[in-house]
């Protein structure tokens, strides 16, 4: 068995297993799913990888989007090649065009600044802070009181958290507002481009396959996290030093084979699972469809306004490629939407859910009309 941890995509970390079986959990909740994770393949102790603040969780690291993995002690930072894309076309021009042709640092010296506002979050603190949070919420308020009570809480928790100076910190809530935890996170300033790979080899196939088929792309690409020579976050100067991590991960060079047992941490943005057959038929049938349009139409007028190869695409190829990307993913779930018998499959979940509900007494009391207000709030 080999444990591979993968760069995914903002918020808290989750762990994803690839099995028929899928499912999402926080670091701390996986020794409760010990005997689930050892039949499936597991042979360390789920323990081991249930901090984020201990190693190896505490190696991956959050770029504020995207997720990443310190590969060194001298800051070295390995993510997927479009999530240094920014960086790449930041640091390009038509005569060394490195978003085209590709880009190495063989020093430190020639590593170059990653775009305006890059950062590298290092994950110091998790502390659940459900009962602040729920301290002031009372049984009769609105909607709009307990989520501005909310809001004040979290806030305050923030702002006490962030006086400690080169430190972001954020209040993220879990299964649907259950749970809520305070991350403090080191905000390294000074981000560093080391290498990213031509675009044939980077992007190759453009999004041609993207959402569709899996894709044989080198996409992968290195930055460095810089600090002050106290240790201490700081922003971009020639006198700053590679920051020390004492946990980094290393690349196997053994590889996986199948049946291995593979585990994905990152930091996603989001990880609802739940919606409606009312919303997914909305989505479908008006939210997806003009999205698409939208990003399609905005491609058309850069393309049209911005030739290949001029100083303007290349400003624009970050924007462009992030459109690509939504139009292609929100016109390959419209056509699997209306070639398959999704919406039949949502609608018999809806009825099977409610016939579960309306067969107990104690369930219909408590939930006979929430499919409805969902329904009525979509």
């Amino acid at each position: 068995m080999r444990l591979s941890l993968i760069g995914a995509a903002v918020l808290a970390s989750t762990l994803a297993p690839a099995f028929a079986d899928e499912g999402m959990w926080q670091p701390h909740q996986l020794p409760e799913l010990e005997s689930v994770l050892k039949e499936k393949g597991l042979e360390i102790d789920p323990k081991s990888i249930s901090k984020l603040t201990e190693f190896p969780m505490n190696a991956v690291i959050s770029l504020g989007g995207c997720t990443a993995s310190f590969v060194s002690p001298k800051g070295l930072v390995v993510t997927n090649h479009h999530c240094a894309y920014g960086s790449i076309q930041y640091n390009s021009t038509p005569e060394n065009n490195i978003l085209k042709d590709g880009f190495l640092a063989s020093t430190f010296d020639n590593e170059l600044p990653a775009s305006p506002g890059s950062r590298v979050y290092v994950t110091e603190e998790v502390t659940n802070v459900t009962d602040k949070v729920n301290a002031n919420l009372k049984a009769n308020m609105d909607g709009k009181e307990r989520y501005l009570a909310i809001e004040k809480a979290e806030k305050s928790l923030v702002a006490e958290c962030e006086q400690q100076q080169g430190y972001r910190c954020n209040v993220y809530t879990f299964h649907g507002g259950l749970e809520y935890y305070l991350i403090k996170s080191l905000e390294i300033q000074d981000v560093r481009l080391v290498y990213n790979p031509a675009l044939g080899v980077g992007k190759y196939g453009g999004d041609i396959d993207n959402w569709m088929w899996p894709r044989h792309t080198g996409d992968y690409a290195f930055y460095r996290a810089y600090v002050n020579k106290d240790g201490k976050p700081a922003p971009f100067s020639t006198d700053n030093v590679p920051f020390s991590s004492d946990s980094f991960l290393k690349v196997s060079a053994k590889g996986v084979e199948e049946g291995d047992f593979v585990m994905v941490t990152g930091y996603p943005g989001r990880t609802n699972r739940y919606r409606t057959a009312s919303e997914v038929r909305h989505q479908f049938n008006h939210v997806y469809p003009t999205a698409k349009a939208y990003r399609e139409q905005s491609i058309d007028i850069i393309k049209d306004n911005a030739p290949d190869g001029s100083p303007a695409r290349i400003a624009y190829e970050s924007t462009l490629a992030g459109l690509a990307n939504y139009a292609k993913n929100y016109g390959g779930m419209i056509d699997s939407y209306q070639n398959t018998d999704m919406q039949a499959r949502k609608d018999k979940l809806a009825r099977d859910l409610s016939a579960w509900i309306m067969v107990d007494n104690k369930r219909k009391k408590q939930y006979s009309q929430v499919l409805k207000q969902l329904d009525e709030l979509i």
